[in-house]
């Protein structure tokens, strides 16, 4: 297996993790303070999901492509520049 190909895994399961963080947060922020969980009040988490929200926003109102989508179809064109050939 390429090493452009295994990068480019590692990028899609970075994407997944910040997917998670994005959808996720609200619920682990309700959860967290129905449990007692501090750490969901911390002003670090809140202000990380915070900006992960506006990014992900600011991308779709400008109809950008997400930086991590383009970094990883780039990867796996490197990986196999013909990946469409019969």
């Amino acid at each position: 297996m390429s090493h452009f190909r295994l990068m480019a895994d590692a990028v899609l399961l970075v994407h997944v993790g910040v997917v998670l963080f994005v959808v996720g947060g609200l619920g682990f922020i309700v959860a967290g303070n129905r449990r007692g969980w501090r750490w969901v009040n911390r002003r670090w988490f809140r202000l990380a999901h915070l900006a992960a929200i506006v990014i992900v926003a600011v991308q779709a109102w400008f109809g950008m492509t997400c930086p991590l989508t383009r970094l990883e179809s780039w990867l796996r064109l490197q990986a196999d520049p013909a990946p469409y050939a019969h």
